[in-house]
């Protein structure tokens, strides 16, 4: 245990507490904290640091730099007045906080192999164990079914595949698959073959899994037969059959089987019963099977018929509810929902209807709802031990947080759900692709310091090769849609991306994710300068105000700030995109239920509209209300926005010093230093001005316009001749000509 200023810091419970707060931080960014604590006062190179704690991977210099703006929003640390993490220019980090070292009551025995050994083992080994120890951890606090999972058998269970010739029973195999992975749950801890699809099953048993399952599907004289194989390690296959004259044994029979050959438990197995009715049960989960492969839309068909062969399947009905409201149809999937009654209250369908139920009313924006729901779905997944499940409901409390602006809670949530999905011996950075591809973050100024991305591109590409070659569109789809939303792939690949997933959700008749897509390539070209382009991806929108008010708020705010982008993009103001986004933008702020956040990006917008016209006294107002509620929610990087957006205003007003001590000791973004250097050469100091930008140069290589290097140019001319041509405000890149602070590169 560490103890530095208000913080302590648990390394092996990756836990930082300060005040009444705790927060268990991501396991990157536990490593590099860890790190710091381990050398105080020690200047620590980039080069060093990532060699030890990033030794694989393209994008390293990323994903640290990324870990470091994380644990300083974390600590509330400035870099350019530092508490604990100080940056040393062009060198590396040193962290400056004084730092006491306090043994748990279960290392006393061990100091001396601690004061020698910790900082290799824990930087060794805490990835390894950080998702188990966390998992204990939040059994504590939140989710007591982790630590058991921890000492259960592992189970892969494989595609069944069918090889009857009849592509119509697809979809039995399929379900086959999938109730049993739900029913093994009590006695196995099942890993997901997306995980490890590009490995042969044989090499999971080596290395992954204690237990694998795999089917075959055949048809023999009129019969279907089951041909099953089981592998445990070190032991002999154990192969089976079951045998069906039709295929109209409830599923749920020969998964009870099946169960109890692979646990060796001989008491009846809960699953899904569905229905009596034949045809109703095989409607539903042809249904189930079309969902995954083909969409949404193409699913809604079966769960109709299997409702029409009994109206008491609430499994077809409530899979019915949960599609009506993704393809436009809210007010008939709340009808659905409100039909559904007298479920058993501890069991698989009652943790799904709440769940479904509250992703409904999160979409409606009714936040009590949500809340009523969650209640009953956790509550239910730790009695029944479903950690799926139970990840499934952190996940929607995370997107609640969110939402709600509480960023304790929607961290907590996300990490609970990282957790729960690792312990199945997933990698951390599968758990956050399943996290990221159930709910991909909103477009927005603020980036997400959750997810790594860099794990995150390399799971998301495996993901597309598996579901392409699976057929299973839409969960090809939202891979895709994940991909175009990494900024570290290549603008060609992103794009590409998101139209595969635009298409793919037009022909599954996914309304929902169309709309969701068809925001985010809007943001996404405003980013580029292409408000025409976004204004038309935006006009493809399908919305209702009533089904859901935050969607349509989202889409004006763009609208407006393409707009803007068309009548600030050239040299002259564009006058009518010019009057089209400011009255935007008023009519935004004039909204009494607008969020604090979006009424915080409209008065940044509205600022630099402003600005644009020289209006520096209303443009400062403007701001200054910005950054108060920036500064309130913690949001970092919008932060930055408005103090280069200041910045920029003193120095058009000529006061030079104001926007150098608004500057700080380093820069952290491009433009504070563009402003900064052109404050010091209007005052005289044309060296320091030169030596900031010849360092900004190397901090944002990346990020290097021809313009800044034509600014730095003049003042090498003024240090060099002592004199030179007068620099202009022109010869600055204005605050609004960059949307985002993010690592793409505008190629």
């Amino acid at each position: 245990m560490y103890q530095f200023k208000q913080f302590q810091f648990n390394p092996q419970l990756e836990t930082l507490k300060w005040d009444d707060q705790s927060r268990i931080l991501r396991p990157k960014v536990a490593q590099l904290l860890a790190f710091f604590l381990a050398n105080p006062n020690q200047l620590l190179t980039r080069e060093h640091l990532l060699s030890s704690l990033w030794l694989h991977g393209e994008y390293r210099d990323a994903a640290l730099t990324q870990s470091i703006q994380e644990l300083r929003k974390i600590l509330c640390d400035n870099a350019q007045q530092p508490e604990f993490i100080k940056t040393v220019p062009q060198k590396g980090y040193m962290w400056v906080a004084p730092v006491k070292s306090v043994l748990l009551p279960a290392e006393q025995n061990n100091t001396k192999f601690w004061k020698i050994k910790y900082s290799l083992l824990v930087l060794g080994f805490i990835s390894v164990i950080g998702i188990a120890i966390g998992s204990v951890y939040y059994t504590k606090q939140q989710a007591p079914i982790a630590s058991s999972e921890q000492q259960l058998p592992r189970l892969l269970v494989a595609s069944v595949e069918n090889l009857t010739g009849q592509t119509q029973l697809d979809w039995w195999g399929y379900a086959l698959q999938q109730q049993l992975k739900q029913a093994a749950h009590p006695y196995f801890s099942v890993l997901d073959e997306v995980s490890f699809s590009d490995q042969s099953l044989l090499d999971v048993m080596r290395h992954n899994a204690d237990i694998g399952f795999s089917a075959k599907l055949t048809q023999q004289q009129q019969r279907y037969v089951l041909h099953y194989q089981i592998n445990r390690r070190e032991q002999p296959p154990q192969k089976g059959q079951l045998i069906s004259e039709d295929l109209h044994t409830p599923i749920n029979e020969i998964v009870n089987q099946l169960v109890a050959i692979l646990s060796g438990h001989t008491e009846s197995v809960w699953t899904e019963s569905v229905s009596d009715v034949r045809q109703s049960r095989q409607n539903y989960l042809a249904g189930l099977h079309a969902l995954t492969y083909q969409g949404v839309g193409a699913a809604l068909p079966y769960f109709k018929a299997a409702l029409a062969h009994d109206e008491n399947n609430h499994a077809a009905q409530l899979e019915l509810a949960n599609g009506l409201w993704k393809v436009g149809s809210w007010q008939a999937a709340l009808a659905h929902f409100e039909n559904i009654d007298n479920l058993e209250p501890n069991s698989y369908l009652f943790i799904r209807y709440h769940l479904y139920l509250g992703r409904y009313w999160l979409y409606r924006g009714d936040f009590a709802q949500v809340e009523v729901s969650l209640k009953h779905a956790m509550a239910t997944a730790q009695a029944l031990n479903h950690q799926r499940l139970l990840a499934r409901s952190y996940q929607l409390q995370a997107d609640l947080g969110w939402l709600q602006l509480n960023w304790q809670k929607h961290s907590k949530a996300m990490h609970s759900a990282k957790v729960l999905l690792g312990a199945g011996a997933f990698s951390n950075s599968e758990s956050q692709r399943a996290f990221y591809l159930a709910n991909p973050p909103q477009a927005g100024l603020e980036q997400s310091a959750e997810l790594d991305m860099v794990d995150n591109l390399k799971v998301v590409t495996k993901a597309i090769t598996y579901y392409h070659q699976q057929g299973q569109q839409a969960s090809l789809m939202l891979s895709y849609f994940a991909l175009g939303q990494n900024y570290l792939a290549t603008l060609s690949v992103r794009e590409d991306a998101l139209a595969q997933a635009l298409d793919m959700a037009i022909q599954q008749n996914n309304q929902y994710i169309k709309n969701s897509i068809l925001l985010y390539m809007a943001f996404y070209a405003i980013q580029l300068h292409q408000g025409e382009r976004a204004l038309a991806y935006l006009a493809r929108l399908s919305l209702d105000e009533q089904a859901n008010a935050q969607l349509l708020v989202q889409q004006q705010f763009l609208n407006a700030m393409a707009n803007m982008d068309i009548a600030l993009s050239s040299t002259m103001v564009e006058q009518e995109a010019w009057h089209r986004a400011t009255t935007a933008f008023e009519l935004l702020l004039l909204r009494s239920q607008l969020d604090p956040i979006t009424r915080a990006n409209t008065q940044l917008m509205l600022a630099w509209l402003l600005i644009a016209k020289q209006d520096y006294a209303r443009a400062l107002k403007l701001i200054t209300a910005a950054r108060l509620a920036y500064k309130q929610y913690e949001l970092t990087d919008s932060r930055a926005f408005t103090r280069y957006t200041q910045m920029y205003i003193q120095v058009a007003q000529s006061n030079y010093l104001h926007a150098i001590a608004m500057m700080g000791v380093e820069p952290e973004q491009k433009l504070e230093a563009l402003y900064g250097s052109y404050a010091y050469a209007q005052l005289g100091q044309t060296d320091k001005a030169f030596t900031l930008l010849r360092n900004t140069k190397r901090q944002f290589s990346r990020q290097w316009q021809p313009q800044d290097e034509a600014l730095a140019d003049k003042i090498a001319i003024r240090l060099n001749n002592g004199g030179g041509r007068s620099l202009t405000l022109a010869q600055l890149p204005p605050p609004y000509s960059v949307y985002c602070q993010s690592e793409w590169v505008l190629e």
